[in-house]
C-alpha cells in the first residue's frame, strides 16, 4: 500500500512540472521573447547597380605543346585538375635520345684518346723539329691533326648538348598555376612538335566578361569593385573592373567589360556569373545587412526593434554592395539595429530579447 502511494505520489509531481509551463504560457498569453542579434545600418557613398549575368573565362590559355618528337610515355594530369607552375605533366619516350647520348659520348672519348696522343707527339715532333730532326711539314701535320681533334670534340660537345636539351624537352612541364581545361593525348600517342598536349588556364587570370549597354559603359571604371555571385560554386566574390572587349555586339550594341577574380577552386570555363555592375554615379546611401532581409509573399523586409518588440519594415534593394544592400531610406536612418539572426522566426510585435 506505501509502495503504491508513493508512485501515486511521483505521478502527481511529474504531472505538476508538465503542466507549470503551460500555465506560465496561459497566464501570459504570450510567448517567451525571442533571443535575436542585431547590426546597424550603415551609411556608405555606392553607385546604383544592376545584376548583369556574364561568363567566366581565362584570360591566360596555354596550349602546352612538345618541342620533339617522341611516343608519350606517361600522363600525370587529368582534366579539371590543378597544377603547380613546373609540375610535370608529360613524359615522352627517350630511348633513342638515351642511345644517342651514349653514343656521342663513346665518340668523345674516343677523340679525347687521340687528343692525348696528339698532343705528346706535337711535343716531340716540336722538339725534333727545333732539332732540325723533323720536316716543317711533318710538324704542321701533327699540329693540324691536333686542331682538327680539338673542333671534333667542340662538335661532339654540341652534339651532346643538343641531345641532353631534347631528353629535357621530353618532360612537358607547366608554364603556370593552373587548372587543365582539356587533355588532348594519352599514353602511347606518337607525338610531333607543336602537337598540343593539353590546354591549361591560368589560375591567377580568371575573368569573367559581362555584357553592359553601351551608354551605361561610362559607370564601369577601370579599378572599381563589384560584386560576383557564382551560383553553381555557391560563391560571392569581390571583382575589379579591369577594362573593356574592344568589339561591341553589332546587334545589340552591347560591350563587354573584363571583371577580374580572385584565385578560386575548381573554375569552369563559360559558367555563368552574375555581376552587380554600377548604373550610375555614386551617392551616400543607407546600407543593411544581407542577413537582415526577410522575403515575405515576393516583397523584402526587416526586423527593427522597437520598445523591446520586433518591428517589420519594407524595404526597396537599389543595389547590392558585398554582404550588404543600399536601400531606399524610407523610415531608415544610420545605426539603426536590424535583426540579422533570429529574424526568420519572429512575428511583428514579438517580444525580443537582444544578446549581441
Amino acid at each position: 500500500m506505501k509502495i503504491r502511494n508513493g508512485i501515486f505520489g511521483l505521478l502527481m509531481v511529474a504531472a505538476m512540472v508538465a503542466a507549470g509551463p503551460v500555465s506560465a504560457m496561459a497566464n501570459d498569453g504570450a510567448p517567451p521573447p525571442a533571443r535575436v542579434v542585431t547590426a546597424p545600418v550603415i551609411e556608405r557613398n555606392v553607385a546604383e547597380n544592376t545584376q548583369a549575368v556574364g561568363t567566366l573565362f581565362f584570360d591566360r590559355v596555354s596550349n602546352a605543346s612538345t618541342e620533339v618528337n617522341g611516343i608519350v610515355r606517361s600522363v600525370h594530369v587529368r582534366e579539371g585538375e590543378r597544377v603547380k607552375k613546373g609540375a610535370v605533366m608529360f613524359r615522352l619516350n627517350t630511348d633513342f635520345i638515351d642511345n644517342e647520348i651514349e653514343s656521342v659520348q663513346a665518340n668523345m672519348a674516343q677523340v679525347k684518346v687521340r687528343l692525348v696522343k696528339a698532343a705528346k707527339d706535337l711535343g716531340r715532333y716540336e722538339t725534333l723539329f727545333q732539332q732540325e730532326a723533323a720536316s716543317e711539314k711533318e710538324y704542321d701535320d701533327i699540329a693540324l691533326s691536333r686542331e682538327d681533334l680539338i673542333k671534333q670534340t667542340a662538335i661532339l660537345e654540341t652534339q651532346l648538348a643538343l641531345a641532353r636539351l631534347k631528353k629535357q624537352k621530353s618532360v612537358i612541364r607547366a608554364p603556370f598555376d593552373g587548372v587543365v581545361l582539356e587533355k588532348r593525348s594519352e599514353t602511347g600517342d606518337w607525338v610531333s612538335p607543336g602537337s598540343v598536349l593539353c590546354s591549361l588556364g591560368s589560375i591567377n587570370d580568371i575573368f569573367v566578361k559581362v555584357p553592359v549597354s553601351e551608354d551605361l559603359l561610362s559607370f564601369a571604371r577601370k579599378g572599381e569593385k563589384v560584386t560576383v555571385s557564382i551560383v553553381s560554386l555557391e560563391k560571392e566574390v569581390t571583382g575589379i573592373i579591369a577594362g573593356v572587349i574592344p568589339v561591341a555586339d553589332p546587334q545589340t550594341k552591347s560591350v563587354f567589360v573584363k571583371v577580374r577574380l580572385p584565385a578560386m577552386d575548381n573554375p569552369v570555363l563559360n559558367m555563368s556569373a552574375t555581376v552587380s555592375m554600377p548604373v550610375g554615379e555614386k551617392k551616400n546611401r543607407l546600407l543593411v545587412p544581407r542577413d537582415a532581409l526577410v522575403s515575405h509573399n515576393g516583397q523584402y523586409m526587416v526586423y527593427t526593434v522597437n520598445g523591446g518588440k520586433a518591428a517589420p519594415m519594407p524595404v526597396t534593394i537599389i543595389s547590392y554592395v558585398g554582404q550588404y544592400v543600399a536601400i531606399d531610406a524610407n523610415g531608415f536612418k544610420a545605426d539603426m539595429p536590424l535583426v540579422v539572426d533570429g529574424n526568420d522566426r519572429l512575428r511583428p510585435g514579438q517580444a525580443v530579447t537582444i544578446i549581441n
